[in-house]
């Protein structure tokens, strides 16, 4: 009887687990407009002026997971590890990190999981792109590859 009461009490209050939530949802939870959904196939991280920029030529349901995990662990924003400007820190926020990680564990080859093997072994598999992005003077200059700059007029 304690259980059914709880589910009902939790389906009122709107619980859910991050299974059931996108890992883009949870992003937009914590991180607000910061995160700007292109298409399915392009999802940007722009904090600031700056941008880091997301890509896939073949969806897969991962593809968001990798973007949750690589912002929690390879961003260098101040965002992520610092409160700022009022706003909590994203790796405070972030309580659905290792489930997340732990859903997309066999990316990583090695009998260790680290989050750098799963992210690596993720980008690699699922041929995601990341690039680097920057709003200035009214243009939004990014490059995906070494020495590549492409700007295009706002």
């Amino acid at each position: 009887m304690k259980i059914i009461i709880f589910l009902l009490l939790a389906s009122f209050s709107g619980l859910s687990t991050s299974s059931e939530v996108s890992a883009v949802d949870l992003l937009k939870r914590d991180l607000g407009e910061r995160i700007d959904v292109i298409s399915k196939y392009e999802i940007h991280f722009c904090p600031d002026n700056t941008c880091e920029i997301y890509k896939i030529k073949t969806y897969n349901k991962n593809f968001e997971k990798y973007i949750y995990l690589d912002i929690y662990h390879n961003s260098k924003n101040i965002f992520i590890t610092e409160k700022y400007a009022g706003e909590k820190a994203f790796k405070l926020l972030a309580k659905e990190e290792p489930e997340i990680r732990n859903s997309v564990k066999n990316y990583c080859q090695s009998q260790i999981k680290t989050p750098a093997c799963v992210i690596n072994g993720m980008k690699e598999k699922l041929k995601i792109k990341k690039c680097f992005g920057r709003y200035d003077e009214g243009h939004f200059c990014y490059g995906c590859e070494k020495n590549e700059n492409i700007c295009k007029k706002l």
